[in-house]
């Protein structure tokens, strides 16, 4: 029973490792870019463009949908332009990327958050790409936990 417990410990741990360095970095580069600047922007143009179709493992068809938002702001007192939705990119089914088309009628009046390093960077969304970070801390701490219960009731 305890070398048992002690190689699952291990194993969650090693994952729970494994998660813990990429989720680090993602959550790094978040909080860069939670820091970027905002300026108001105009959209110019919003449509929704289906991607070529491919299969999946069931031999399904599957079309996706990618939402293509041009839109222009000034930063530094230079215009700029942009067509980045959201970091990361996502595609969409058709119902869902008509939806966020929806949220960006041409003309309409947008917040364009900017890397001020490279203006080129630039994006109406960002989401957190940093998912699992608090989750590999649980999975090392179970690990780290359930190692030690293995190796006392494996010397014990």
């Amino acid at each position: 029973m305890g070398f048992s417990l002690l190689i699952l410990g291990i194993i969650v741990l090693v994952f729970g490792i494994s998660l813990f360095f990429p989720a680090r970095s993602a959550r790094k580069y978040d909080q860069i870019r939670n820091g970027w600047p905002t300026v108001k922007g105009t959209v110019t143009s919003s449509e929704v463009v289906p991607q070529p179709p491919f299969r999946n493992g069931l031999g399904k068809e599957i079309i996706q949908y990618d939402v293509v938002v041009k839109y222009q702001f000034r930063s530094g007192g230079q215009l700029h332009f942009g067509s980045s939705v959201s970091y990361p990119r996502y595609l969409y089914g058709k119902e869902e990327a008509e939806r966020i088309c929806a949220r960006y009628p041409a003309d309409g009046v947008v917040t364009v958050r900017h890397n001020p390093e490279d203006v080129r960077e630039c994006y109406l969304e960002i989401e957190k790409t940093a998912k699992y970070y608090r989750t590999s801390f649980m999975l090392m701490i179970a690990g780290g936990m359930i190692t030690l219960l293995g190796f006392l009731l494996g010397v014990g």
